[in-house]
């Protein structure tokens, strides 16, 4: 073989993980402003007027409006090109954390109630395009592996999915000192890039039409419980951060940058063991979704536990760890399995579903816990324990990859 004919192959080869990288980094940017508001919007909202539960409906109906996204962006993806659509969503996807930075940072002088609308319509359009960006990406996924391959793929995506997470919660824990706005900045920033690196790398895919029914029809007898799971594990999995800065303000007495800074400390090594399973499944260590779900489900529900008796930020931490490293396991496994009950030509369908429940999750998540946090500081913990509980129930009514009930 010629020197030209292994520099081709090497191409060829390194050629898709480029393609599949540009389309992560957008997501990335999506889950890093996530990240980042979940923990850092609640101080930021007290110090412009707003209460607890005002910051919780700005989170969770920015959500819920994902959820109606979702599924729409989902069924575009097998009909339009995933590469428009990704080019059309980063600058948006970017656009809300620039509004939000110009908001926090008062750089001119409004109310309250100014504050609150400008920061909802910010999380309102992040969060209806970011939500095409996690369909796209799962297609690709899809395309570029085997199905023996299939969860070690999607559990690329989780990781993707956790780093931009890990990266918002790292950048409200460095810049907690110096205020919100600049992380704000710096993730609008981020997006400028992940869309300069789509452009350059990003395919121009052809929509997937011309494939037989059964391949492009959506299989929600075989996923419904799984996508079941997902609106859980994502109502249980969000219902305590929002509350940990005022937690620590409240029960720990910390000043509000304090507080800021170290809620991001505990969500970042939170972040960090979700990365560690995430990348031991896409090393392909862990193969059965139900074993990945039920294991899981119960490492969670101890890690909570251990949440709720913490009495200080180390012991938050480790909490924190327990129940990243379990929940690592739990949207690899949904992910997996769903794509691979699914056909060749419903991926981005089964995507843009299964992101709606894990947008009304993430809905329902920070409006239960503020609320809960108004009748009791312990309250949204044994709230997260009784969804988890429900979550290992249901892995006893679902089916595997390959269709069969267990």
């Amino acid at each position: 073989m010629t020197t030209n004919h292994i520099a081709k192959l090497e191409r060829t080869r390194v050629r898709p993980k480029v393609e599949l990288a540009a389309a992560l980094f957008g997501v990335i940017v999506y889950t890093s402003a996530n990240g980042f508001m979940t923990g850092g919007l609640g101080v930021a909202g007290r110090q412009l007027g707003l209460s607890s539960v005002d910051v919780g409906l700005i989170l969770g109906l920015g959500a819920l409006v994902g959820v109606i996204a979702s599924p729409a962006w989902g069924y575009a993806a097998e009909k339009w090109s995933r590469r428009t659509l990704t080019l059309y969503a980063v600058p948006m996807v970017a656009l809300g954390p620039a509004v939000m930075a110009i908001v926090t940072g008062q750089f001119w002088l409004m109310s309250a109630a100014v504050a609150a609308f400008a920061l909802g319509a910010a999380r309102l359009v992040q969060a209806t395009f970011g939500a095409a960006l996690i369909p796209v990406a799962q297609v690709y996924v899809a395309d570029l592996t085997e199905p023996a391959r299939r969860i070690r793929g999607m559990g690329w995506l989780s990781a993707a999915i956790s780093f931009g997470t890990l990266s918002g919660s790292s950048l409200l824990w460095l810049t907690g000192q110096l205020g919100v706005v600049s992380g704000f900045a710096a993730i609008a920033t981020l997006g400028i890039f992940a869309w300069l690196t789509a452009s350059l790398y990003l395919p121009e895919a052809p929509p997937r039409t011309r494939l037989a029914l059964d391949e492009m029809k959506l299989p929600l007898s075989a996923i419904w419980s799984y996508l079941v799971i997902t609106f859980v594990g994502f109502t249980c999995y969000t219902t305590v951060p929002p509350i940990f800065a005022l937690r620590l303000m409240d029960r720990f007495k910390m000043d509000a940058g304090t507080a800021t800074a170290q809620t991001g400390l505990v969500l970042t090594v939170g972040v960090v063991a979700v990365c560690s399973a995430q990348a031991l499944i896409a090393a392909g260590f862990f193969k059965s979704p139900l074993l990945m779900l039920r294991g899981g489900s119960v490492g969670i529900f101890g890690g909570l536990a251990m949440l709720v008796m913490a009495q200080d930020t180390l012991a938050m931490c480790l909490s924190m760890i327990v129940i990243g490293f379990a929940v690592g396991f739990l949207a690899p496994a949904v992910l997996g399995a769903i794509s691979l009950l699914g056909g060749q030509g419903a991926q981005g369908k089964i995507g843009g579903v299964n992101m709606a429940a894990r947008g009304l999750g993430s809905a329902a998540g920070p409006i239960l816990g503020t609320n809960l946090y108004q009748a009791s500081p312990d309250a949204p913990f044994w709230g997260s324990m009784a969804l988890i509980i429900c979550v290992f129930l249901l892995t006893f009514l679902t089916r595997d990859a390959s269709g069969s009930p267990r």
